[in-house]
């Protein structure tokens, strides 16, 4: 009779090694990332890896959903609470974001911007869920600037679907030189600009 797997300790072990896969694809790329230092960093046994991911290139692609569901939970909870004004859920959208790589001192980059710099062009795997990430999120994004007057971000000349895209395109340029600087200077600038902060 065949053992039967503790159910509870899979998962925990599968959602760390994704976990652990989302931290160094961020921190380098994915490409860079070798099957054992997902391992080690995940403290889990060497060789243990196909007992939870088919291959590599599985693996990545569970990494990016992983990654997309957070961020979907998260873009939710913040653009789409109706107790707060429309554009104060913008604002503190991307300051959350902000802050978030402001802990890490500005050494990772987003993963989803990453992965589509690197793969989306040449893995048409990467490139399908990447697209589906990309959309689902403007989705979220554009609910919410339906609620603001577009002139208030100086974009009134675009639909909510288009202004949606902008930011988001303007806020993934600004994560690229991020990684280049390694500081915070083109996060802010993309704040101030956007919502005119004067600071």
């Amino acid at each position: 009779m065949a053992r039967t797997r503790n159910a509870d300790a899979y998962n925990d072990a599968r959602e760390k090694l994704l976990t652990v896969g989302m931290n160094l694809i961020r921190s380098g790329s994915y490409e860079s990332v070798g099957i054992n230092d997902i391992l080690r960093e995940g403290q889990i046994p060497k060789g243990s890896f196909y007992h939870y991911f088919d291959s590599k290139e599985g693996f990545g692609l569970e990494v990016a959903r992983h990654y997309h569901a957070q961020q979907l939970e998260g873009a939710r909870a913040i653009l789409l609470d109706r107790d707060v004004p429309p554009l104060e859920r913008l604002k503190a959208f991307f300051q959350t974001a902000y802050e978030d790589f402001e802990a890490r001192q500005f050494s990772q980059g987003c993963l989803m911007c990453n992965l589509t710099t690197e793969l989306a062009d040449e893995e048409p795997a990467f490139q399908a869920v990447l697209q589906t990430n990309w959309h689902e999120l403007s989705e979220v994004v554009a609910a919410c600037i339906a609620e603001i007057d577009k002139a208030d971000i100086g974009l009134d000349h675009l639909t909510d679907s288009e202004a949606a895209d902008w930011l988001l395109n303007s806020w993934s340029g600004a994560l690229t030189r991020m990684k280049a600087t390694r500081d915070g200077t083109p996060l802010r600038l993309f704040l101030k600009s956007t919502f005119k902060e004067r600071k």
